[in-house]
């Protein structure tokens, strides 16, 4: 369905966001509390005005301090964004409130309990603000921003939070 409204809508300006996000966290694995560090990628598309389809790839370090249990996992996520409220100031600075929503899949991996495969779902908020630097710069746009994500995956709901940029 994402790929669909890709390919047959887009806004005003189409060009592709990269970026990056360090984050914290925690998600409820094996039904214990386990801590996550991740780096992540991203890319998004504007899709409406508003409206952005997103792509996440993590790395994630998990640990759990009490029982000394440490290990490494991957998480993907794709889902749509959008903005909320958002206001310019000096012509090319804008600050900005977007949810989003979304799903995906995360592989974690401990020294105690193996391997888990997890399915999970997500909602989030984004707060930053964004710099266009058309005319100083071969990058059009600069992002900087905040995240918070719930993360539901079986047995619980997680959070995550970061700190990231994107531009395009």
């Amino acid at each position: 369905m994402l790929l669909a409204l890709c390919a047959r809508a887009h806004a005003d300006d189409d060009t592709n966001w990269f970026g990056f996000r360090i984050g914290i966290g925690a998600l409820p694995i094996d039904r214990q509390l386990t801590s996550t560090i991740s780096l992540g990628l991203g890319v998004e598309h504007p899709v409406f005005e508003h409206w952005r389809v997103f792509g996440d790839y993590e790395w994630l370090w998990l640990e759990r301090a009490q029982m000394n249990e440490h290990g490494d996992g991957q998480r993907i996520h794709v889902g749509l964004r959008r903005t909320i409220a958002d206001k310019r100031a000096f012509h090319v600075l804008r600050f900005f409130v977007d949810g989003e929503l979304g799903g995906g899949f995360t592989l974690a991996n401990d020294n105690v309990s193996g391997v888990h495969a997890l399915p999970d779902a997500l909602a989030g908020l984004r707060l930053g603000y964004d710099m266009n630097a058309e005319h100083r710069s071969e990058s059009k746009a600069l992002e900087m921003e905040v995240v918070v994500r719930a993360i539901a995956i079986p047995g619980g709901i997680g959070m995550m939070a970061g700190l990231g940029g994107l531009w395009r």
